[in-house]
This record gives structure tokens, sequence and C-alpha cells, in this order.
């Protein structure tokens, strides 16, 4: 027994009337991030008796470069999605859900543009602060 609209059957959506896009965009991001953090956790148990020197040559290679922004970029927006959904779910006054919604995503755009700006720093300027590393480590 269906109880669906013949309206619902044809567009092809459930009682909310959305959200399979942002089903499919949460399971593909988490697949997505289930890669690069194994890719993550292996470089970093390499990296884990290294000096500050050779985390820095780590990150100026451009395949660990782009892996690294490809990882926060995703991670973030995993994050955002996730935390979306759990206030959609949890707050019930609209005005309330859609400013900590607001809120959020700022909080998180301003965070991957710190992280992002750091990553390319350190890729561009690797020669300046290995030069520099004598006055930073006394």
């Amino acid at each position: 027994m269906n109880y669906r609209t013949p309206l619902g059957r044809v567009k092809g959506l459930g009682s909310s009337h959305s959200g399979a896009k942002e089903w499919l965009l949460m399971k593909v991001s988490s697949v997505i991030l289930a890669v690069l953090f194994l890719w993550f956790a292996f470089s970093f148990a390499f990296l884990i008796k290294a000096d500050y020197a050779q985390v820095l040559l780590w990150i100026d290679a451009p395949l660990n470069t782009a892996l690294l922004i490809l990882f926060i970029t995703v991670g973030l927006h995993h994050a955002a999605m996730g935390i979306q959904t759990i206030i959609e779910d949890y707050i019930p006054k609209t005005a309330k859900r859609i400013f900590y919604i607001y809120l959020i995503k700022t909080f998180l755009a301003i965070m991957w543009l710190l992280m992002i700006i750091a990553i390319i720093h350190v890729a561009t300027n690797l020669e300046l602060m290995l030069s520099n590393m004598d006055t930073l480590f006394f």
C-alpha cells in the first residue's frame, strides 16, 4: 500500500519535500574524508618524531599541500552540514535556527580561510621560514 500522493510519487520527494541532495552530499563527503583521514593519519605517524623543518618540508610538497587543503575543505564542509542538521532538528524557533546556522557557517568559513592562508603561507615562503628558524628557536 502506497500512502504517497500522485504528485509526491512523480516528484520523488518524501514528507519533508527535500533533503536527498544533502543526504547524498553527507555520504560522499564521508567517503572522501575517510580516505583523506587515512592519508593524514599515516603521514602524521611518520611526522610524529620529525622536527619543525621536516614538517615544513612535508607541507611544502605539492601533493601534501593539495591533499591537506582538500582535507580541511571537505572536513569543514562536512562539519557545517552536520551541525546544520542538528540545529534544524533540535531548535524549534525559525529565527533562532537561522541565526545559529549563519553563526556556525560564518565561524567555520573564517576557520577555513585562516587554515588555508596558513598552509599557503608555509608552502610559498618555505625558504624564508627555514632561514629564520635560528631566530625562532633559541
